[in-house]
């Protein structure tokens, strides 16, 4: 019987779907999406609902968010490529899962603060931006060369939808359960996700690469390149866009929302 992280048997071969290793990696990352949009829908709602923020509060929220990923993603990169890929990742969706946690505990007892969300969002930022800037290095090593195109298409794919089903049991389980403990979802899919990163076995992936370089040498490499190749460029002035876009729509949206006129 296959398990959570084993959707479809091993078998030899090209085929993207016989990399066994690469079903593992596609089911954690989808998890985690699916989970992340049940936070960005929980998360403003409860901070409207319980801690009766203004616009300038969640503008806080979200900030505090962003500023990791902004200040950490060089780093994070850098790292990545020195050490473990899946021990980053693992690390990641562990410490997002502990500290997500925290939240509904801290609501059930009736100690949820602005402060603790403010706090929570840059830890979560933190550990995202290592689990992603890992995830994406590990990915060549899974699969074929050849077959890099291909597993791209069906990862951008699978997470349009694993984030729009994610964005509808969000409002799901905050409509029936409240927003706090409807943040289980998410610190349930960071487990998911963390287990079928353990379950990956490609061998070069768990080798702690030694690096010969410093830190801040390596970033400087990276930058230099994006600069040098201008569909780079584009591509990472075009992110940085839609995600500022898509920051100040996670703050508005439920104020509102929910928020009387």
């Amino acid at each position: 019987m296959s398990s959570l992280c084993d959707p479809i048997s091993s078998a030899g071969g090209t085929s993207l779907w016989r990399h066994q290793d690469f079903r593992r990696y596609l089911t954690g990352q989808a998890a985690s999406v699916a989970g992340s949009s049940i936070s960005a829908m929980a998360l403003p709602v409860l901070a409207v609902l319980e801690l009766d923020v203004s616009p300038a509060q969640v503008a806080w929220i979200t900030f505090m968010g962003q500023l990791p990923p902004a200040l950490l993603a060089l780093h994070a990169g850098a790292l990545a490529d020195r050490r473990s890929k899946r021990k980053q990742m693992i690390t990641g969706d562990l410490v997002s899962a502990v500290v997500l946690a925290s939240v509904p505990a801290a609501a059930a007892l009736d100690r949820l603060s602005l402060a603790q969300l403010m706090v929570v969002a840059a830890v979560q930022g933190a550990a995202g931006v290592l689990h992603d800037a890992a995830a994406i290095s590990l990915l060549p090593s899974l699969v074929d060369r050849s077959l890099i195109q291909r597993s791209n298409s069906r990862i951008g794919a699978l997470f349009a939808v694993a984030a729009t089903a994610g964005s509808n049991l969000g409002a799901t389980l905050t409509a029936l359960l409240g927003p706090a403990r409807a943040l289980l979802g998410d610190v349930g899919s960071y487990l998911v996700s963390a287990w079928c990163t353990t379950r990956i076995q490609t061998r070069g992936t768990n080798v702690t690469r030694a690096g010969s370089h410093r830190l801040h040498t390596e970033i400087g490499e990276g930058l230099r390149y994006v600069r040098r190749d201008h569909r780079l460029r584009t591509l990472t002035l075009v992110n940085a866009t839609t995600s500022a876009a898509l920051a100040l729509l996670n703050t508005l949206w439920a104020l509102y929302l929910l928020v009387p006129a």
